[in-house]
Order: C-alpha cells, then structure tokens, then sequence
C-alpha cells in the first residue's frame, strides 16, 4: 500500500512558530505575567485547549482558559489576516512531487479549521491538501495520537503506512503513539528540540521526497 502523507502545519508547511511564540507572550504579559521566550518554549507543539490551562495552572493566570484561549485566538486572527504569508523553504516542490507521485497528502494541525484555511489561501498551498483534520476535530491534544488516528481515517489507510512530517516533540510523539512513521523537519525557529523518537530527521525539504520514495511512494 502506497503510503499518506500527513503534515503539522505550524513550524513545518509554514514558518509561524515564532508568530505563535511572540502571541502568547503578548497574551501572558497582559495577564500580569513577566513572560519571555524561555516561558513559552516548553510548551510547543500542544493545542490550545491543552496549552493554555496549562498555562493558567503553571504561570496562575487569572482569566479562565477559555477567556485565554479566545485572547489568543483574538490576537493570531488578526496578525494572520494583515502579515504577508509565505510557504517553508521547499514545501512547494514537495508537496508538488507527492501530487506527482499520486500520494494523498493531508494536514493534521492543532490550530484552528479557521486558521488552517486562512493560511492554506494565504500561501497557495491549500490544492495540495487533499484532507484537514484540526485539533478541534478530536478530544485529546498531541501528543496523544487522536489527531493522526483521524488523519489516517481520513485518508483511508492505516497508521502504519502513514507518514506524519512534525517539528515539535509533542506531535512526534503523537504520530508514533498513532502508529506512524515520523519525519522529524528541524525548524531553526524551534530552538533545541529533541527528535529521539523521529524514525528520520531532515534540514531541508529537498531531503524529503527520497525518504518518502524509499518508504515506499513510489
């Protein structure tokens, strides 16, 4: 069976880490809170619903976590709408080839469907996509495997002839807990990550396509 190919958006199809780093400073600091870089680092990779009542309970915040997540939400619509926004270095090409090599090829996010739409329109890359699946489509956030178990539903095959393509921890995790082969893309924004249970760990995205080709796209 040929395999699908499933990819995080933030960090990988676009370089928006730093974005989400600066906006939940931004949201902390005007809860009272002296956040810096170092403060939101560890919590990379994890949805909304799982990140921010963590940060209420680890930082005492005093709005809820709902009120955070939409201050969030709030501040990221509109940063997305008004910047300029452009694919990663190679996700074009590579996404391009995997449409030429007849492969399904999906996302799985844990930001918004909103989100995720405004910045497959904003960067072109949306006719790649053949599936979307959110963090608001399932119970439990990376790195549980929900996410990339509906993925693969999605697509129509199993886990184990998926591959995911994360650049975070959590979303390593969740792909391997679901079963998937994991390329791990080392985003220079991402700061130190450990990749120890990627099965492969790349620069660039030119490296890609031969990984997907000797696991089997071909």
């Amino acid at each position: 069976m040929k395999p699908a190919i499933i990819f995080d958006m933030d960090g990988v199809l676009i370089d928006s880490q730093p974005l989400h780093y600066a906006l939940d400073i931004r949201v902390i600091q005007a809860c009272g809170y002296p956040a810096q870089l170092s403060t939101v680092v560890p919590y990379t990779g994890l949805s909304n619903p799982d990140r921010w009542p963590k940060y209420k309970a680890d930082l005492n915040l005093a709005p809820s976590p709902e009120r955070l997540i939409e201050m969030a939400e709030e501040a990221m619509r509109d940063i997305f709408n008004e910047m300029e926004l452009t694919a990663t270095d190679g996700i074009p090409e590579l996404l391009q080839g995997i449409k030429d090599m007849g492969l399904h090829c999906g996302i799985a996010s844990s930001s918004s469907h909103e989100l995720i739409e405004l910045v497959l329109n904003k960067t072109g890359i949306g006719q790649y996509l053949d599936a979307i699946t959110s963090g608001e489509d399932i119970s439990n956030g990376k790195p549980a495997p929900d996410i990339y178990i509906r993925a693969a539903e999605k697509a129509g095959i199993s886990p184990a002839s998926c591959i995911a393509i994360e650049d975070a921890p959590t979303g390593i995790l969740a792909a391997k807990n679901a079963g998937f082969t994991c390329i791990a893309y080392t985003n220079p924004n991402t700061y130190g990550q450990i990749f120890t249970h990627a099965d492969y760990v790349l620069k660039h995205f030119d490296e890609c396509l031969p990984i997907i080709q000797k696991l089997g796209g071909n």
